[in-house]
């Protein structure tokens, strides 16, 4: 794996080439895995907390994938462009090893943590409802329109 993917493209020395690219398929393999692994632990959280599964959590999923693969995809752009000078695809490499982290950060969080803040916005919709007891639909309008610019803010986020 010494030679550079350039030259083992031009001197047509298709068996080092390939070694190199079944190199860089395993890493997008790795990255899969991150992600599958990640879907199933978010699955396995929200069961725990008697969440609904909604198709909002799998979109999430499959934009992250895109999200991921497009680096990949730069990362294995520059590795081609880096060919010339090193030998290995490094930069694919880090961006493997840098995503499996973001992912197993992903799974290690604690469900609490999650419920705490699910139980901090029921605390705020309380005080909503306490502070307009004497009008208990506009208590109500006003936790609709907080539940939605919250939604609209985390779609911004992600």
């Amino acid at each position: 794996m010494t030679q550079l993917f350039i030259n083992s493209f031009l001197n047509k020395d298709y068996d080092i080439l390939f070694q190199k690219l079944q190199f860089v398929l395993i890493l997008w393999v790795i990255v899969l895995a991150a992600i599958i692994i990640d879907l199933v632990s978010g699955l396995y959280k929200a069961k725990q907390l008697g969440e609904i599964h909604t198709s909002f959590g799998f979109r999430r999923t499959v934009s992250k994938a895109i999200q991921y693969y497009g680096l990949m995809g730069f990362a294995l752009m520059f590795d081609i462009l880096a060919s010339l000078f090193l030998s290995l695809p490094y930069f694919s490499f880090a961006c493997c090893i840098f995503l499996a982290f973001i992912e197993a950060k992903s799974v290690l969080e604690k469900a609490g943590e999650k419920d705490r803040r699910r139980m901090y916005e029921s605390f705020k919709d309380l005080l909503s409802l306490i502070e307009n007891k004497d009008n208990i639909l506009k208590g109500i309008e006003k936790i609709i329109d907080n539940k939605h610019s919250s939604k609209d803010t985390n779609n911004e986020n992600n």
